[in-house]
Formats: structure tokens, C-alpha cells, sequence
């Protein structure tokens, strides 16, 4: 999806940037990760064109990438929650231009459980 065809119904699908917390459960001493959200925003489903799919490695290919307008709170490394699966941001690639309305392109990798 090229930046010059991005228009606000674009932005139709929802993002929860937050962290994660260890929250132990005190009947049987189990303990697993739950996501705290902080903040959500709209997001823009990006889609590589199949050549450059070919070109991806396996791990590459069960990434998935968003578009967001530029938003300094959002990282590398924050958790997000996405499409009802929680991902990290393994890379932030921000529109360093000086214009009115910048976009993001933020690579999520899916967070397995107990890892």
C-alpha cells in the first residue's frame, strides 16, 4: 500500500499499545503474562505484494505490518495486542520527513507463550 493512497478509512482497524505484567494466580501458585493496555490507536493493515513475499524467510513471513501515523510513544519492544494476538514491535520504521502527517511502518512479531 503506497503512502499516497493511505486515506483515513484506512485506518479501520484498532491497536492496543501497552505492557505486559506477571500476574500469578493464587489458587495454584501458576503464574502467566496478561496485557496491560495503555493506550490504543488506528491502524492500517499493510500488504507485501507476493514478489516481494517470495524474497522473505519463514520467520519474515509470519510478521505482520501495520501502519499507524507517527506516534513517539510507540517503540521498538513495546507490546502490542492486535487482531486478538499479542505482538512485539521488532521494528519501528518512521517517516523522518518534516511533513504535516507522517506514517509508521511497524513490524510485529507474534509473542509465543512462555517465551
Amino acid at each position: 500500500m503506497a503512502l499516497n493512497k493511505l486515506t483515513p478509512a484506512s485506518f479501520n482497524r484498532k491497536l492496543q499499545i501497552g505492557t505486559t505484567k506477571t500476574v500469578q494466580n493464587p489458587i495454584n501458585g501458576t503464574s502467566k503474562q496478561t496485557f496491560i493496555s495503555q493506550f490504543s490507536l488506528y491502524c492500517a493493515p499493510y500488504t507485501r505484494s507476493i514478489a516481494y513475499s517470495y524474497q522473505l524467510t519463514a520467520e519474515q513471513l509470519e510478521q505482520v505490518v501495520v501502519i499507524i501515523r507517527h506516534n513517539p510513544k510507540v517503540y521498538e519492544g513495546i507490546k502490542c495486542q492486535y487482531q486478538g494476538n499479542l505482538y512485539s514491535v521488532v521494528n519501528d520504521s518512521m517517516d523522518d520527513s518534516n511533513s504535516y502527517l507522517t506514517y509508521d511502518y511497524l513490524t510485529l512479531k507474534l509473542v509465543t507463550k512462555g517465551a
